[in-house]
């Protein structure tokens, strides 16, 4: 289970997409998303990262590992560069990814393979949504 504060943390994180730049807010209306979604002919996304699995906080060398194996996993889907950054100031931005087109149930696959405690989910017609993976 996850803490009522972590939770917090996760709900106040900026998703960014690193280039092009959109910041992402859970449930939040997004026009440069929206437009992004379009122009890319996506109708579904995922915001995912292997950093820190079960928020427990690893070492640069660990995370890249982790995130190599990540980035293997997704060799067939479109994938931009982004990152998770915490706008409370309590941990440093984590390297993730934004992942264009792919399922709902690959992306949750994915965040339970490795170990992620949630990740983020949406379609072209949908805002952001969080996808708590633990009880």
């Amino acid at each position: 289970m996850i803490s009522k504060e972590l939770l917090q943390g996760y709900q106040a994180t900026c998703y960014s997409i690193l280039n092009p730049n959109i910041d992402i807010y859970l449930d939040k209306e997004n026009e440069a998303l929206q437009s992004f979604l379009n122009e890319q002919s996506f109708d579904s996304w995922c915001f995912i990262t292997a950093w820190n699995p079960f928020s427990k906080a690893l070492s640069l060398e660990e995370n890249t590992a982790l995130n190599s194996k990540l980035e293997a996993d997704l060799i067939n889907n479109t994938v931009f560069p982004a990152a998770g950054k915490d706008t409370l100031g309590e941990w440093p931005p984590e390297i993730s990814f934004f992942v264009g087109n792919i399922s709902k149930e690959q992306a949750l696959f994915l965040g339970k393979k490795y170990q992620q405690n949630a990740i983020v989910f949406g379609e072209v017609t949908t805002p952001a949504t969080l996808i708590l993976l633990v009880e």
